[in-house]
């Protein structure tokens, strides 16, 4: 039944929407498309808030009261649907799909009530909360701004956990085209909250444009979801199969989605102990950083999943590690890049993003510096996403949640060095930050190697050393250019010219990088053309430089 469903969707249908990706590489791109655009409509939103509200104290106020509704709705979406409930669900579609709408049925149910109860408590409690976070340095009128915000996402993120779980059971079907579009949606509905509100309602506006955008990513997704039939039904079976299987995998999940999201509350507190504006400039430097981590790491772990979840029989363990590995190493190849190109014009990047009137230069600059350190984890970051689904994928949620445990404890105790002993600056959160991610990475590589028998040095380090040393002579050429430009060609001080700068030097970086994975043989530059390909793109020039050299 429903592999005919899938097959239908793949065969039966012109309508490119209601296609399935049958493969990782074409449901990474997909949604790496429609991430892209989400990304590039979350930077266009930021530039609307520094233009309305600078480094002002509301801003600073807005990103305190988004952490608490967030942290719920991660503990829930990050926590369970996305890496526990699609294996199960997809194991049980594969076997029986009544018995897979009757768990998910279930599982929406207990979510509900569960988000529902948490967010009375946050609700009644918010002003507490809300100088809790701000650790006590927000004034009396900032305190009741913060809870009235608080509430308001609170709402949003209900409607949001809903189409989150139809997101999820999209995704299981294989249709990820319609669910990645959903957040571009959900960034339009803030904008128009942004752009329309603000005259009336200033920061409210903003909080206004999220419950928009949710009700939005809703909305877009409902179409699908009667093309598959989506048979719910307000139950609660606690004697169900999966639904038992479901709630023993969650505590240590949700444990560590929680420690993760505290994690970020305290990184937001300790901006605030450094000054209020902090928070600001961690907060831009983050939704910077976080563009090649979602464009790539997110988007080829989300559409890994369900293969890897089909493949984690022991009898599949070979085809496990081949699919790991190849998703491994074409990640990898596309993000490192990404973050040499953040980290080499981490300046312009932020002046052309941020760099409205009520964005001063010094904002400019401690943006810059936060988001070059970002930018030495943006490859562990990536690397973390798939490693825990691959985890997930094999029904361990226990180990992902040891390492995190480890290494945050490790992040935060060195930010509180960094600020509290040396006295840094906000950057140091950032340094701190990736320091922990990259030990996170590694650690978690080394479990699972262990877990599935071995992935054998070679395959799994000499494609990340090749992409490696790629990267670091692509940084040459991108810094070289960059100074030559800045110093002697380009008057930088104006935006077209910052404009034409950034793209001559991206563009130098992207031909040196494909020249010198070329040379150096990495078999992930193929990946590039095959996405050239689905775009109808060519570069005859750089397909006939590795051709050559790879023969």
């Amino acid at each position: 039944m429903v592999k005919d469903t899938i097959q239908n969707g793949q065969n039966g249908s012109k309508n490119f929407l209601f296609k399935t990706q049958n493969t990782i590489i074409s449901a990474a791109f997909v949604i790496a498309v429609t991430y892209g655009i989400s990304a590039v409509l979350a930077l266009v939103r930021a530039r609307l808030l520094a233009h309305f509200f600078g480094i002002s104290d509301d801003l600073a106020v807005f990103y305190t009261a988004d952490k608490i509704p967030g942290f719920i709705y991660s503990i829930l979406v990050v926590g369970t649907l996305s890496t526990v409930f699609i294996p199960i669900f997809a194991s049980e579609l594969r076997d029986n799909e009544k018995i897979a709408w009757k768990t998910a049925s279930s599982m929406i149910t207990v979510s509900m009530g569960f988000f529902t109860f948490l967010s009375c408590i946050v609700f009644i409690f918010s002003p507490q909360i809300i100088d809790l976070l701000a650790i006590h340095k927000f004034t009396a009128e900032q305190v009741i701004l913060g809870s009235n915000l608080m509430r308001i996402m609170l709402v949003a993120q209900l409607v949001l956990v809903v189409s989150s779980f139809i997101t999820s059971i999209l995704q299981s079907f294989k249709y990820f085209i319609i669910p990645a579009i959903a957040p571009v949606f959900y960034n339009v509905g803030m904008i128009v909250g942004i752009v329309f509100l603000f005259p009336k309602f200033g920061i409210y506006g903003a909080a206004a444009g999220v419950l928009i955008g949710a009700i939005l990513h809703l909305l877009v997704q409902i179409p699908l979801m009667k093309k598959i039939n989506f048979n719910f039904s307000l139950t609660l079976d606690l004697k169900d199969k999966g639904l038992k299987e479901i709630f023993s995998l969650m505590p240590s999940r949700i444990f560590g989605t929680s420690v993760i999201q505290i994690s970020d509350v305290i990184n937001n507190s300790l901006a605030i102990l450094i000054s209020t504006s902090s928070v600001i400039f961690f907060k831009f430097a983050s939704q910077l950083q976080s563009f090649p981590v979602n464009l790539f790491g997110a988007s080829i772990a989300l559409a890994a999943l369900p293969t890897l979840s089909f493949e984690s029989l022991e009898a599949d363990r070979e085809k496990f590690k081949k699919t790991f590995l190849t998703s491994f190493h074409q990640m990898l190849f596309l993000v490192i890049p990404a973050s040499v190109i953040l980290l080499v014009l981490r300046v312009p990047a932020v002046r052309l993003v941020y760099g409205a009137s009520k964005f001063p230069w010094d904002a400019t600059i401690l943006t810059s510096y936060t988001l070059g350190f970002f930018s030495l984890s943006i490859f562990a970051q990536s690397a973390t996403y798939l490693l825990t689904r691959s985890f997930f994928a094999l029904k361990d949620t226990i180990t992902p949640v040891k390492v995190n445990l480890a290494t945050i404890a490790v992040g935060a105790s060195l930010a509180l060095f960094f600020i509290r002993v040396m006295h840094f600056g906000v950057w140091s959160i950032a340094l701190a930050g990736s320091i922990s991610t990259i030990l996170d990475m590694f650690l978690m590589l080394a479990l699972l190697s262990k877990k599935v028998g071995g992935f054998g040095k070679r395959a799994l380090m000499l494609p990340f050393f090749k992409i490696g040393v790629s990267a670091i002579f692509m940084g040459l050429s991108l810094y070289i250019p960059m100074k030559l430009l800045d110093i002697y060609v380009l008057d930088t001080t104006k935006t077209i010219n910052l404009i034409i700068l950034t793209i001559v030097v991206s563009i130098a970086g992207f031909f040196s990088y494909v020249i010198f994975t070329s040379l150096f043989k990495v078999d992930e530059v193929q990946l590039l053309y095959k996405l050239l390909k689905k775009m109808n793109l060519s570069i005859p020039i750089l397909t006939r430089i590795s051709d050559k050299v790879i023969e």
